[in-house]
């Protein structure tokens, strides 16, 4: 018997607009997926309404930081996501 293990790491952001949470993202990145799916969670719907360009950049950006820690993972350096 051979022990193997598969690092993740739990990843997750808050968009917020005047000081309010408009919605929350989370994700698990994986070494060896090739895709991350990004979850999105509406906290305020109001907010989200009146600011959704905001949010949904927020979201890329999420997108983004997930994408280079997963890259980072396959490359074998995982790099802080600040």
């Amino acid at each position: 018997m051979a022990l193997s293990t598969n690092q993740s790491i739990s990843l997750n952001g808050v968009s917020t607009i005047d000081g309010k949470q408009a919605a929350t993202f989370s994700t698990v990145v994986s070494k060896g997926l090739s895709y991350t799916s990004v979850s999105t969670q509406i906290t305020d719907q109001d907010l989200y309404e009146k600011n959704k360009v905001e949010v949904r950049k927020d979201r890329n950006d999420f997108q983004t930081v997930a994408d280079n820690l997963s890259d980072s993972l396959e490359s074998g350096s995982v790099k802080s996501t600040e």
